[in-house]
């Protein structure tokens, strides 16, 4: 069985998305690329308030991508078996910020630990801007590979 929702906001009381959502995993993002092709990166990410939330440099490839067609499509999954993926379809938009993005430090910490600091500080005072890609959620299934299965292996 195939756990797929039409809703906007991922069901973080599901134990496979909570593990996901809350784990150092990558996400991998699929965007259109300017030359309309598709590419996908991984990146470090974080749930906040019903969204996931990325952080990258100005001058990523990715960012006027985004900024001309925000439809986007997100994996995370974890990296031994039984293998956990959370699925995600959605809209994003990308947004300057001053500095460092407000989330970015902890998403940092969530990622590199205790060499969290030694990654940032240098950062303080050298970033001038990032830019936020925040996706609205438009539809998500989550697949575990105990009782829920993609359609081929069913």
């Amino acid at each position: 069985m195939v756990v797929q929702e039409q809703a906007n906001v991922l069901p973080t009381g599901d134990p496979v998305v909570s593990e996901l959502l809350a784990g150092p995993n990558l996400a991998r993002l699929a965007y259109v690329g300017r030359n309309g092709r598709p590419h996908v990166v991984p990146i470090w990410f974080a749930y906040i308030d019903g969204e996931i939330i990325m952080v990258t440099g100005p001058k990523a490839d990715k960012v006027p991508a985004i900024e001309a067609n925000g439809a986007v499509a997100i994996t995370i999954d974890s990296s031994t078996p039984p293998y956990h993926v959370l699925l995600v379809d959605g809209d994003a938009t990308v947004e300057k910020t001053d500095g460092i993005a407000s989330e970015y430090p902890a998403i940092v910490q969530r990622y590199l630990g205790p060499a969290a600091e030694g990654y940032l500080a240098p950062m303080r005072t050298r970033v001038k801007t990032q830019r936020r890609i925040r996706v609205r959620v438009r539809s998500w299934r989550v697949l575990d590979f105990q009782k829920r299965f993609p359609k081929s292996l069913r």
